[in-house]
């Protein structure tokens, strides 16, 4: 456990809910926690079961009507064969990605990242014994990994990969050829995909989203993370998906039985109300992240002296330190923790993702609430350039 790290998001989520705990108006731009009401569907079908008055164990797989809905919700969005025995019901899609790591490693394999990284990757691949190998990329091919970059890291010891798409923290989309390539390479080398898609219901811009479940020549090797938190805006439900061959399915599930035992009964019913009504419920949630989406960008680009581009997906901007005015010498952690300490401004530092130098937003908050730390965040980097100069 000592060679384990907290996340980033969560502990400077934490430090910004207790500041707004003792009362201080605080700007949190951390956390990918989608601020909106969960849709009546959700609620209405989590408060039908719960009035039945019993709550025993869900079947640790999860419940036959939810493996179901989800399967249909992956063939009709995603163009993928998937069946119930095909999906897994996880506390949520982070426990999806260790059970799948923890059960498919052994000691000392390696598990290829690309860099810019969500925060706990490399961590999970540790607590399951396995070696993260961080394949960074470029802001100049848009951040997006390439089997050129695979083929550099790769060596006998490789085992997986981890490829995310809708990414965090850049928000950028690979297209039906790139993710062809990439998984070519895996086959190539043997390499088991896990494909981390929890943002794909938060697309705005075409082509749209694409998944590496949609290639059925590669079915046996690729293993899709899915879950409710952000496309149907059910953070704290924690209900995840994993979809993949019938027998890792089961291989997954046994270990659920030693850990977890499964997810909250209710929790899955109302996930049950999302995916029966999924495309709804999605379009409500997604109107409303796109709004915030183009509130930050225009804001942002009002205020600073170079733009940003239009973000594709998810729900996050990765923006450079020198596009803020930032010139001088000054790491991407102390300037996260002068903005919280001194102006209350929650930020993640790019060095969670892999990356010095730049900084993730997060544009889950409601639009009055970017458009103010925004604000509030112009006023601060004009005090410490002109503290500097």
């Amino acid at each position: 456990m000592k060679i384990l790290s907290p996340s980033a998001t969560v502990t400077v989520n934490a430090i910004a809910t207790k500041k707004k705990m003792n009362g201080e108006r605080v700007y949190n731009f951390a956390a990918g926690d989608p601020v909106l009401k969960n849709h009546d569907s959700i609620i209405s079908a989590a408060i039908q079961y719960a009035e039945k008055k019993l709550s025993p164990y869900p079947p640790v797989e999860g419940i036959p009507e939810l493996r179901n809905l989800v399967a249909e919700w992956m063939n009709t969005t995603c163009g993928t064969e998937y069946a119930k025995e095909n999906v897994l019901v996880t506390c949520g899609g982070k426990f999806s990605l260790f059970a799948i790591v923890y059960a498919l490693l052994q000691s000392g394999d390696e598990v290829l990242i690309p860099a810019p990284y969500w925060v706990s990757y490399p961590d999970i691949v540790k607590m399951a014994g396995g070696i993260p190998k961080v394949v960074p990329t470029s802001s100049e091919n848009g951040w997006k990994v390439t089997p050129q970059d695979l083929l550099q890291h790769i060596t006998k010891n490789s085992k997986i990969l981890i490829f995310n798409n809708a990414c965090n923290p850049t928000g950028q989309l690979y297209t039906r050829q790139e993710i062809h390539d990439i998984l070519g390479m895996a086959k190539k080398f043997g390499l088991t995909v896990i494909s981390d898609e929890v943002y794909s219901g938060l697309v705005y811009e075409e082509p749209g989203f694409i998944s590496c479940g949609s290639f059925p020549e590669h079915k046996g090797r690729v293993l899709i993370v899915q879950s409710c938190s952000k496309n149907f805006g059910m953070t704290g439900w924690r209900v995840g998906f994993v979809l993949g061959p019938k027998e890792v399915i089961k291989t997954l599930a046994i270990l659920q039985t030693q850990s977890t035992t499964g997810v909250s009964v209710i929790s899955q019913w109302g996930a049950v109300g999302a995916l029966e009504n999924s495309e709804e419920v999605n379009s409500y949630v997604k109107k409303s992240m796109r709004a915030r989406r183009d509130v930050f960008v225009n804001t942002y680009n009002s205020l600073f002296p170079i733009p940003i581009e239009q973000v594709k997906s998810a729900l996050y901007v990765f923006i450079p330190l020198s596009s803020m005015g930032i010139y001088k010498k000054i790491d991407s952690v102390t300037f996260t923790e002068l903005l919280i300490s001194s102006d209350n401004i929650a930020l993640v530092p790019g060095t969670a993702f892999g990356v010095d130098g730049y900084v993730r937003f997060a544009f889950s908050e409601p639009e009055e609430d970017i458009y103010q730390g925004l604000q509030a965040l112009k006023d601060a980097i004009n005090r410490l350039v002109g503290e500097s100069s």
